[in-house]
């Protein structure tokens, strides 16, 4: 059955009216709102003015509003009865007479909490270098958390103008999507009044306040700005450069030239178990260390990542800001499109990352470990609550999202889809949209059916598998055979599902022919020359390809001649096949055979990935450590190759892979890196700069996993007399570390004193369970009201079952339902689905594997 346009706009619509949303028949136009935050205090007061449009007649204005006290409210000036439906975060405005359509005008007035967790309006406490404590203020609203901060229609589709004005105490700054005019107060302080923003949905409104610096710079007519506390401003010279580029590339490639007069970076210190990042138009806050570049301790991962969040955040003020998804169904179209151009602006400004292949072993990888589980669900997905969409911010949404655009992207050639990106943006700016929206405006720049290939890749679940079977050469022909199934590591996953895979299949060396591969009835094609068959050449197609016996035999052979990508993609998809019992974990062996030490590092950074994710599966077990020490032989010449410590002109990609070798042999406790950790670190006490930043972080991950008690109560220390949030943060961390029980157990002690605040608990606890995930849920489970005080409420309904997601114990699974049943709603479940199938898939993988693996470790 062939499916066009109209049956995929119909399919991926929402209903009318999902649980969650508001009616339709009032919406706003433009905000006016002021706010009078009380830092001491965690308090602050408000004033609004909406005005609204009401479609129909009616006597009743619903909107959204979460742990505000309304002092005033009325319609037309005349007071209204409010009325509150506290679960669906409602209030309601009742008329003494029905409001005539047309325009009309809701006033409020209230008081609202300041929060210690990233939801609404928060503080974030830090320590100045002097030792005094400062707070800033600022704002996280997605998703969706705009009700916190004022009476709103805090939905997507909702778009209207804000004029936003903030009360900041003398010497302090506030800060905004937009630019200010600033007027003092009688009493000293400062009024802020932010110009009118564009049309925009509520989460990107933003406001933040405090004791803060600000550099900029001039690109394309817009003023590119960095905030940071006191002290630190210069950190942020790396992020402005590269802003900088990606503003004028994004000009460029969407065709609309970004439409604020400033965009500012904010960063904040502290952390969130729920976002890095966030794309408030003209006003992206980051917290640090996704934005600050210290030379004396970042390394090559933080610059390289930097640039890839930067990037992220920046694609969004395009697709996701100008032009927003209706509803939340297709938060895929802010997500995935924005995780897909932060790897293509990546290639495309930084081609020695190779970001093409990173992806490769990245974000396709995250992706399909997911999707090929009963933890998955369409890109697409029908969201119906805030419990729901809390849990729809996952690897489905962001890399497999990601991966579809790059596949589409390749199959489509890249300057039919960027005209057809152009067109999209043109015509939908500062409106809402469906996907089907975007695949007509693809499909008329490339003539091609676009919502026919992708809907079996964003409307349903699930990985395509393509069997590849190539047949004896004749004649300067080979025929070549390819079946469809579809790839599943359990059997919830296995159901049969058909799509139509575009693929680009070749000879080694030689020449490749682009087709489509569907279900049903095997494929056939013939490739010109004879050789060595490879499919979905280049890996741009979101699938696994399985080969018969004499096809593997021959990649295996002919290994150092496929191109990196092939190579990544290859090893990738012989592992993934392992794990779900399509083909022998000996393949995987056998290909890993041909990777000699002087592979390029994105194989060995794909390698290492791998052998540590089998470590992963027998920790406790007697395999455990004949894993380590034979993986430590095999990575221990690939450093000793390319040294401890960086050497001058040394490309990016082996600075990364020194960084994860240490870690790895760390992790390992290598007696070598661990006494050359132990080195390092106790230069620290006469030096704070005697770890080199290029392996800073790994040598201090090696020092904490191994340290003694007294090593351990060092590091304590060491966090106490720094000032710095960052560096704080980093040496906290470190305290979760350790692979002995009791030391993670007095670590665990920490959790419910004042020595850390709430963001570094959560972050502690997380670091405990990756090693010790039972005893970190227990612990949870048995200090509940602890935990909700340090965990921020749109993360509480994942962060306690996450922290079992590496048990290994028979009983847990039962443990993580009680917990479920008696704490989490029945939509706030997804992330207890994931633990679950994430237990089930380790225990039912370490099963199948394990004659492999012990075959594997006996071949020595």
């Amino acid at each position: 059955m062939r499916f066009g346009v109209a049956v995929l706009l119909a399919s991926a619509g929402a209903p009318a009216l999902a649980a969650g949303q508001l009616p339709k028949t009032v919406v706003p136009t433009a905000y006016a709102i002021r706010v009078d935050p009380n830092a001491q205090a965690k308090t602050f007061t408000g004033e609004e003015s909406i005005a609204v449009q009401v479609k129909a007649a009616t006597r009743s204005v619903t909107l959204n509003a979460a742990e505000l006290d309304i002092k005033r409210a009325t319609i037309d000036g005349k007071p209204a009865k409010l009325s509150y439906d506290q679960k669906q975060q409602r209030v309601t405005l009742t008329a003494a007479a029905a409001l005539k359509p047309g325009a009309h005008r809701l006033d409020f007035a209230w008081s609202g909490k300041i929060n210690d967790t990233a939801a609404g309006f928060f503080a974030i406490d830090y320590k100045n270098p002097d030792g005094s404590n400062a707070r800033m203020l600022v704002t996280q609203f997605e998703a969706p958390d705009a009700r916190r901060f004022a009476p709103m229609f805090d939905e997507p589709s909702f778009k209207a103008t804000y004029k936003l004005s903030a009360v900041a105490p003398q010497g302090q700054t506030a800060f905004s999507n937009m630019p200010a005019t600033v007027t003092k107060l009688a009493d000293g302080r400062q009024l802020y009044s932010f110009a009118q923003t564009p049309v925009m949905s509520s989460y990107l409104l933003f406001l933040g306040m405090g004791d803060v610096e600000r550099k900029t710079v001039m690109q394309d007519g817009v003023e590119i700005g960095i905030i940071t506390r006191r002290g630190v401003v210069d950190q942020g010279d790396y992020a402005l450069a590269q802003a900088k580029r990606l503003l004028s590339y994004y000009n460029d490639y969407f065709g609309q030239k970004y439409p604020l007069p400033k965009l500012d970076m904010i960063a904040g210190p502290g952390s969130s178990q729920f976002f890095g990042a966030m794309e408030n138009w003209g006003a992206i806050f980051y917290f640090e260390p996704l934005v600050l570049f210290d030379p004396k301790r970042n390394n090559e991962s933080n610059r390289q990542e930097i640039f890839t969040v930067v990037a992220h955040e920046m694609a969004h003020q395009w697709f996701g800001d100008l032009v927003t998804m209706n509803w939340w169904d297709d938060l895929w179209l802010n997500e995935g499109f924005a995780s897909w151009m932060e790897s293509k602006s990546a290639a495309d400004l930084n081609p020695e990352w190779n970001a093409p292949a990173q992806a490769v072993i990245e974000a396709r990888e995250a992706a399909m470990g997911i999707d090929a589980t009963a933890a998955t669900h369409p890109v697409i997905r029908h969201v119906e609550t805030v419990e729901q969409l809390n849990g729809a911010f996952d690897q489905i949404t962001y890399q497999k999202g990601q991966a579809v655009i790059a596949m589409l992207e390749s199959a489509l050639g890249p300057d039919k889809f960027r005209a057809g990106m152009r067109n999209y943006m043109a015509k939908y700016k500062y409106q809402n949209t469906e996907t089907g929206q975007l695949w007509a405006e693809l499909a008329k720049s490339t003539g091609r059916p676009v919502a026919e290939i992708a809907r079996g890749f964003t409307l349903q679940p699930g990985v395509p598998l393509v069997r590849i079977a190539a047949g004896a050469c004749r004649n300067g022909q080979t025929p070549v055979t390819l079946t469809q199934g579809r790839y599943g590591i359990d059997a919830a996953s296995m159901a049969p599902l058909s799509w139509q895979v575009p693929l680009r299949v070749g000879i080694v060396s030689g020449a490749v022919r682009e087709m489509v591969a569907t279900g049903g009835a095997p494929n056939q094609l013939t490739l010109a020359g004879c050789g060595t068959v490879v499919g979905n050449v280049g890996k741009g197609s979101y699938t696994r390809v399985m080969y018969d016996d004499a096809g593997h035999a021959a990649l295996v052979r002919d290994y150092a001649r496929l191109e990196l990508t092939d190579k990544l993609g290859t090893l990738a998809d012989d592992f993934g096949l392992a794990l779900s019992g399509d083909q022998d974990l000996s393949r995987y062996f056998d290909l890993l055979g041909q990777v000699r030490a002087e592979a390029t590092p994105l194989e060995w950074t794909t390698v290492n990935g791998q052998l540590s994710g089998l470590i992963g599966l027998y920790l406790g077990t007697d395999l455990e450590q004949p894993l380590r020490a034979r993986t430590s032989a095999l990575f221990g010449p690939v450093l000793a190759r390319i040294g401890f410590t960086a050497q001058a002109g040394e490309a990016p990609l082996v600075t990364t892979l020194r960084e994860q070798l240490i870690g790895r042999l760390g992790s390992n406790g290598d007696a070598n890196t661990v006494a050359e950790a132990r080195r390092y670190v106790a230069a620290l006490k006469t030096d704070p700069t005697a770890i080199p930043p290029a392996i800073r972080q790994a040598v201090l991950n090696t020092y904490a996993i191994n340290a003694t008690a007294e090593e351990w109560e060092g590091l304590r220390a060491l966090a106490a007399q720094t000032a710095d949030p960052v560096v704080k943060a980093g040496y906290l961390r470190l305290l979760g570390l350790s692979r002995d029980k009791a030391i993670a157990t007095r670590a665990l002690g920490l959790l419910q004193g004042d020595e850390l605040t709430a963001p570094r608990k959560a972050q502690l606890l997380s670091a405990i369970a990756g090693r010790f995930p039972d005893m970190a849920f227990d612990w949870a489970t048995a200090h509940l009201d602890v935990v909700n005080g340090f965990v921020e409420a749109s993360a509480r309904s994942q962060y306690v079952v996450a922290l079992a997601a590496s048990s290994s114990d028979p009983a847990m699974p039962a443990k993580l339902q009680a917990y479920a049943d008696k704490n989490l709603p029945a939509d706030a479940r997804q992330g207890l689905q994931r633990v679950l199938t994430t237990i089930a898939v380790r225990r039912a993988s370490a099963e199948k594997l394990r004659p492999a693996v012990s075959g594997w470790l006996a071949s020595r």
